[in-house]
């Protein structure tokens, strides 16, 4: 019986570090577009001009991926306690499930990901009269320097970065960790729906926040800003957070993926 029981917890620490490994490399190569994109802006900054673009690189992905390692460990430890699914997973830890299971959840992410995309452009269209000039460059297209170059060259990142890596980090990871954390303090046998709803808005809103440390850079944080920025993030975290909990995971990367399809083949048109 001791036998049996070691074996047991043997296979389940096995898969539980299979789980943890396989979706942080699948994250890995957002990470990797994210660095060799931000070489030449890092070497904008005088105390890193003289770096070879190899120590750039690596200065640029360190603090990614320790937060997406923090991030695998936290889905893959909570996220099957509180009834979230991961295709990947789920095979991983041997509960098999049929392919057309995610087949069936393909066309959803993909609607979900359009009507998002179209519902941004929209709202980023509405806002532009009232923006500083100096946000053209935090524009959804951002197509006043843009070039079919460019727009191409963004492709990696879109997709690796934007439709894997940060669906990992901040639904995973971060929405994963807040249904857990509110579900031990408010009890119950599962997370409610209103829970859930709750976790999808905070990581979806704190997504929006996320990006406005960088824009301080460059343009005043004035409250229309802010609430543009937000809003429009938000917009798209909140489709993405509800396809992670009602589908899956990958049916949440599925649906960012192609809300960067719509981007890239709209600005594609405006700068032809």
């Amino acid at each position: 019986m001791q036998t049996t029981v070691s074996g047991e917890k043997r296979t389940k620490r096995r898969s539980f570090l299979k789980g943890v490994v396989a979706t942080f490399l699948l994250g890995v190569p957002g990470i990797a577009a994210v660095g060799l994109s931000s070489i030449e802006t890092l070497r904008q900054l005088p105390e890193l001009a003289d770096l070879p673009a190899v120590t750039l690189f690596f200065v640029a992905i360190s603090q990614p991926l320790v937060l997406l390692a923090i991030a695998c460990l936290v889905g893959t430890t909570l996220a099957p306690r509180v009834d979230l699914q991961s295709r990947l997973l789920a095979r991983l830890t041997g509960r098999i499930q049929p392919p057309s299971l995610f087949a069936e959840e393909v066309p959803i992410g993909i609607g979900v990901g359009v009507a998002a995309s179209f519902l941004i452009l929209a709202l980023d269209f509405a806002f532009a009269p009232f923006l500083p000039p100096e946000l053209s460059a935090y524009t959804v297209l951002n197509t006043n320097s843009a070039s079919i170059f460019g727009v191409l060259a963004s492709i990696p990142v879109r997709f690796l970065y934007g439709g894997i890596t940060e669906e990992l980090l901040l639904r995973y990871g971060f929405m994963t960790l807040v249904v857990w954390a509110v579900w031990k303090l408010a009890g119950g046998e599962r997370p409610s729906d209103r829970l859930m709803w709750s976790a999808i808005l905070v990581s979806a809103v704190v997504f929006g926040l996320g990006h406005l440390p960088a824009m301080s850079i460059d343009v005043p944080l004035t409250p229309i800003v802010v609430v543009r920025t937000v809003l429009l993030n938000a917009i798209a975290g909140v489709g993405f957070g509800w396809l992670y909990w009602r589908q899956s995971l990958e049916t949440a990367m599925v649906g960012h993926a192609s809300f960067h399809v719509v981007l890239v083949i709209v600005s594609l048109l405006l700068v032809l």
